[in-house]
């Protein structure tokens, strides 16, 4: 019965060509969407979040929405007081900026890579592990004591006797593979080339991590 009925089918659709190509169409484009929908419902609503205690994380963001701006950063020293004063209600805070930069290849050609500023209590906040090399600790987050001329990078012009931030770094698995074909010798050096230092490379996330 079922062979008649495709069969019937077919014979039917085949003497209405335009009518069967308008109906594929039409149900790749419902498939697609559905499928498109499902993606975006089971990423946000229905999989839990990569993160330890998922249901007690809470993102705080600058509300300036009345000037049309929905992605300014809170100051430092908005955070300190947000983060100072809101003690009894939370555990803890860090802060995260994310952002798009260039670096350079092996060969000197640039390349777009995402990045995030963050502070040291970052990953430990959000319970990721580190699978190579170490997790930030506070002491990276504390400025550092000018960098004598003649041993490195020498300071920028005007920074002379100025303390410095730490430029340390923890960088994804699938960047950490391609760039470096996952080698650990990289660990405690500068990630960039064709004679820019860089941050230093402390650590790597899981491959799990990746977004």
């Amino acid at each position: 019965m079922l062979r008649k009925d495709l069969a019937y089918a077919w014979r039917t659709l085949k003497k209405s060509p335009m009518f069967a190509l308008t109906a594929a169409i039409t149900l790749a484009l419902g498939i697609g969407a559905a499928t498109a929908i499902f993606s975006v419902t089971n990423a946000v609503l229905l999989r839990a979040l990569p993160y330890r205690d998922p249901d007690r994380l809470v993102l705080a963001c600058p509300d300036m929405t009345r000037r049309n701006v929905r992605d300014f950063p809170f100051s430092d020293a908005n955070f300190i007081d947000l983060r100072d004063g809101s003690k009894a209600f939370f555990e803890d805070f860090a802060a995260v900026n994310t952002g798009r930069g260039v670096v350079p290849r092996e060969d000197g050609t640039p390349e777009q890579v995402r990045f995030a500023a963050v502070t040291p209590n970052f990953f430990r906040l959000l319970g990721a592990r580190i699978a190579v090399g170490r997790n930030f600790t506070d002491a990276d987050g504390l400025p550092q004591p000018p960098q004598a001329q003649g041993a490195g990078t020498p300071n920028a012009p005007g920074s002379q006797g100025a303390p410095r931030l730490p430029t340390i770094a923890i960088l994804g698995y699938g960047y950490w593979q391609r760039r470096y074909g996952g080698s650990t010798v990289i660990l405690g050096h500068g990630i960039l080339s064709a004679g820019n230092a860089g941050p230093r490379l402390r650590g790597v996330l899981p491959r799990q991590h990746e977004h």
